[in-house]
Formats: structure tokens, sequence, C-alpha cells
């Protein structure tokens, strides 16, 4: 998973309206006399239609109304405005018969939140997490494949969507979840920075080796030798942190937490591997040899500002918010700021992550909380919940069409998904097993063991917790 931001997702850390829920115009004879009469149905029977018998139109309605849990993850002040102004109230007023209960949450809570419910059989009717949280959940049979619901009424509308960001979501062949944000993350830098050092502004670093070059001229030291600008910074200091600072160049070095990504067999844990040693070793002399960046990241004293924006960095692997936190915070400055693409050694790849909606398999009302997902996931209401921080969207009609997406510093993000650029962390592995790799990746980097026995360890560690997964079911 990630060191998130959204929280992960840090996130990343955030979907717009469906017409699903129109009414059907029919079409009658010449003046007819008209009389509304109001039948009850069962309640799956939610979707509002019109029925022209003669004179008589019959509305149908619920015969009570169905209230649909809604975990969802925190927003920014904007965009939680739309979610709560916009979003719901669209879909409410599309389907009379359904209400949603918002239950917000957090990426710290969410794992606890999942399970209580799960214990309790507390409906799940729709949750937002991770694409990479759906393996573990889709293995205990926590979560609703939806492919019947996509082969019924979604096919056309599914072609929208970047296939592999689709395609996360699967488990053993069933599709589990569909995508509402990417996390998209490459290399930004400050171009004045650049200048500075006589580096070309619109070149950013290539490959690994470039980016030794430009740290190691971009980096900035005070008498007594610490560090007050990294030429490239580097945030170690937790273990979620340390462990994307090292996933990061895995896969550009050719290989992946497991191999092959599906795979629940312990003994395909693989980045221990020779590609893992000379990963964590760069990274090693990115901090202890180059010394470009202390093992903690850079502080700023201005909260408000990422590391990049306050100007203690000159280079960091950042999220499409980097541009959204110029924008809000010091947009005055926004020519300052370049995007770069991903680093390449034997691979050209970075973290790509979507947020999905899923649906619980204690579901009461699965055909409502289908509705429910179709609509947050629409063009309409993903435009409307992405915009206002300048998130990564997962629809190409998003990326072509949508206003805010016509900045070319978001193009540059997106164009990592559309070129196939983008991977996410193996199924088989989530939080807070990726905090063990972490640990020992920090270890490493503090010399307080050697590479090699670091991931070998934290190796051992990751298949005891896969057989546990395993022996579970």
């Amino acid at each position: 998973m990630e060191k998130r931001k959204l929280n992960r997702r840090e996130f990343l850390r955030l979907s717009a309206a469906a017409a699903t829920g129109a009414i059907i115009a029919a079409c009658v004879p010449a003046a007819p006399q008209v009389v509304e009469v109001e039948k009850e149905v069962p309640v799956e029977k939610v979707v509002k239609e019109t029925v022209v018998v003669e004179k008589e139109v019959v509305v149908e309605k619920p015969a009570k109304a169905v209230e649909l849990r809604f975990i969802k993850l925190a927003m920014g002040d904007a965009v939680s405005t739309y979610f709560n102004e916009t979003a719901i109230p669209k879909f409410e007023e599309a389907y009379p018969g359904l209400k949603v209960k918002v239950d917000m949450s957090d990426w710290d809570h969410l794992g606890e939140k999942c399970l209580t419910s799960f214990a309790g059989n507390i409906p799940i009717d729709l949750v937002e997490t991770g694409s990479d949280w759906v393996g573990p959940y889709a293995k205990r049979k926590q979560f609703l494949p939806i492919d019947a619901y996509v082969d019924r009424d979604y096919q056309d509308e599914i072609q929208d969507f970047y296939p592999d960001m689709v395609d996360i979501s699967r488990y053993q062949g069933k599709l589990m979840a569909l995508p509402y944000i990417l996390d998209i993350r490459t290399t930004c830098y400050r171009k004045d920075h650049f200048e500075e050092v006589g580096l070309d502004p619109e070149t950013p670093p290539d490959t690994w080796d470039d980016l030794v070059d430009y740290a190691t001229k971009l980096v900035q030291r005070d008498a007594q030798g610490n560090i007050t600008r990294a030429g490239y910074m580097i945030d170690a200091s937790s273990p979620g942190g340390a462990f994307f600072e090292f996933w990061y160049l895995l896969v550009q070095n050719g290989s992946e937490v497991v191999v092959p990504w599906g795979s629940w067999d312990p003994e395909d844990v693989a980045f221990n591997g020779p590609e893992g040693v000379e990963a964590l070793q760069f990274m090693y002399d990115l901090i202890n040899k180059h010394k470009v960046s202390p093992i903690t990241g850079m502080s700023t004293k201005n909260p408000d500002l990422s590391a990049l924006a306050e100007g203690v960095t000159s280079m960091t692997t950042q999220g499409s918010w980097e541009v959204g936190n110029w924008k809000m915070y010091q947009p005055d400055k926004l020519e300052l700021l370049g995007i770069g693409i991903p680093l390449m050694k034997k691979k050209r790849l970075q973290y790509v992550c979507p947020n999905v909606y899923a649906i619980g398999t204690n579901t009461r009302n699965p055909d409502e909380a289908w509705l429910l997902m179709k609509h947050m996931i629409s063009e309409e209401i993903m435009t409307g919940m992405l915009g206002p921080e300048n998130n990564s969207p997962p629809r190409k009609s998003i990326a072509a069409e949508a206003e805010y997406m016509q900045d070319p510093m978001l193009k540059k993000y997106q164009q990592i998904p559309e070129k196939g650029w983008g991977t996410t962390t193996p199924q088989a592995v989530d939080f807070p097993t990726l905090e063990f790799i972490g640990n020992y990746v920090q270890a490493a980097l503090r010399d307080e063991i050697g590479i090699k026995e670091a991931l070998d360890k934290a190796a051992e560690e990751v298949k005891k917790k896969i057989k546990e997964a395993l022996a579970a079911e």
C-alpha cells in the first residue's frame, strides 16, 4: 500500500451522477386523460418505472425506504461539500425509495471498521478502500463480485475506464470493485532550483543515474553539514513511508514484493532477490553515501505547504495533490513546479493505485448498492468529486474533457496510466504486512542490519503472514 496521503493513498487520498434513475418517458395517444395511482411493490424493485395502461399511469414506489450504509473515506472541505450537498442528494432524488447513511472513516480506522462490520453482520452496502485491499477482502469472501451487474447494464460504460485500473480489482478472475480516483505518483521538482545549479528546468531526471547526478548538484547543507535543502527527498520516517520509498525502486528494477503479481504462494515472495538488494542499496547510498536527503525527509515551517512548495527539497516523488497544494497556497509560484516521468532502471514504472468502491457480502440490498456505486462513478459525479483537489480520474472521458484536467501538469500525471507505466502492490500483501518490510528497510538505512539480511528477514515475515492468511480461509 502506500504512504497514504489521501492518506494513501495520503490519500489518497476521493465521484458524480448517473442518469439511470430517470423516469422513462412513454409514448401515448394524443390527449389522453391521465390519472396517477400509487402502487406498493417489493422493496427490491426500487427503480422508478412509469407504465401506461390506457388512461391510467401507474407509478410504482417502494413499499418502504431502504437505507444504504456507505463507508466513505475522509475528504477535503470542497470535496466534502460537493459530496454532501450534490452527490448524495442527487442519488436520493433519482431514487426516492433509497436513503444513504454516510459512515465516515479514515485510513487508520478503515480496517477496524470493516472488521467489526463483518464480525457483527452490520451491512456494508458500499465502501471506499484501496484497490490493494481488494485481494485480502475478496479472499475472505467479504466483497461481492460485480461481474453480473457489469454484464447486465455496464458493459459500454466500463470501456471508459483504463483497463489496467479495472483489472487491479480482479480476484481469481472476478471483478470485486471499480475505481473512482487514481493515486498517481511521479517525480516532481523545482524549476528554479534546477536553474540555480545549471540544470535544464524542462528536463527532469530520466534514469537512476540522472537522479544521483541531479540530486548531488541540488542538495544544500549548512556549515555543520546538516541538509537544509534535500536534492531528492526520501521520507523513511515511518515504516509505511520507508516501504514505499523502497518499493518505487524495486518495481523500477524489475521485481515486486511477490512475483507473479497475483500469486498467493509464499514461495513467490521475491523482494529479497538481487533486484531488491540493488534497489535498497541504491536507496541506502542516496541517504548515506551521496547524502542528498535525511532519512526522515524534510519538515516545513508552514504546515499548509509541502516540502517541495516551501523549497526545502528540490525533487520528490508525489501525487497530483502536489499540484493542488500549490494552486491553493501559492498559485503565484505555480510556474516553478515541474512534473517529471517515472524513473527508468529496468522498467519505467511508478505507483498508480485506485481508490475503489466495493459492495460487502453482508449487504441486504445488493441491487440498490450497485445503483449507488454506479452513481458515484458516473462521469458527472466523479468529475465533481475529483475536480476541487485536482485528483486524477480513472475514466478516459474525464481525463480528456473535464475542464480541470486541461491543466498541462495534470496531463503529465495522466500519461502514466495511459502509457501503462502504472502499477501497485500485490494482492497477497497489505498493511500491516508492508510495514514489516518498512521496519527492516529503516533498520538497514540506519546501519542496524545489513541490506541482504534485512530483506531476508522481512521476506520471512511476509511469507508467515501470507501463510496465516491462507490458513484462515
